[in-house]
């Protein structure tokens, strides 16, 4: 084998070796945030289990996304789902929303995101107008996966809101809960 093909090879070799430790920090940056939620006595509301992990106004499901990470959250529905509507069969997980950026308190309204590009580039959306997500690969309608690429170059808070529908044998929704905690999203480095 002559010199310079054992150049080639070794050039190939780092270069194959540089990618994969690339790819496995670019993994390695998407920490996991599980938030699981189950129905109110009164099926009236969610309520959410997961205790909240903000360092500042915590709250049940805040969500604090360290700066220069991702995040990769699971909404996952708990306890009893058998929904007591008349014609009513089960209560599912309908979709997460985004609203009230950098508002102190809870929004009254959800979405208004068309022209925000900080949000837009960090989230996955369904609807910019209405804040509803894509929902990711690894969802059901008792789970559903969302992104959050937190790439803002400067970080912010926003609100999410998560549904619940009671659904009958034809999959028709008859009511609609929720619960609505908060994110801080640290930005990037």
């Amino acid at each position: 084998m002559t010199n310079q093909q054992t150049k080639n090879r070794i050039t190939q070799l780092l270069v194959v070796l540089t990618a994969m430790a690339c790819f496995s920090m670019a993994q390695a940056a998407r920490v996991n945030h599980n938030v699981e939620v189950r129905l109110n006595d009164g099926h009236t509301a969610l309520d959410v289990e997961t205790k909240g992990k903000c360092a500042n106004d915590n709250h049940n499901g805040c969500i604090d996304v360290a700066q220069g990470t991702q995040a990769r959250f699971d909404f996952s529905f708990a306890g009893w789902k058998s929904c007591k509507l008349p014609d009513g069969k089960r209560w599912e997980l309908g979709g997460v929303y985004l609203g009230g950026k950098n508002s102190a308190t809870k929004p009254t309204s959800w979405g208004g995101f068309q022209h925000d590009v900080d949000v837009r580039a960090d989230f996955n959306f369904a609807d910019e107008a209405s804040g509803l997500l894509n929902k990711e690969d690894g969802s059901n309608r008792n789970s559903i996966v969302i992104f959050d690429n937190n790439n803002s170059p400067s970080g912010y808070n926003i609100w999410y809101k998560v549904t619940a529908v009671c659904v009958d044998k034809d999959g028709k929704v008859l009511d609609t809960v929720e619960t609505d905690p908060r994110i801080k999203n640290g930005g990037r480095l």
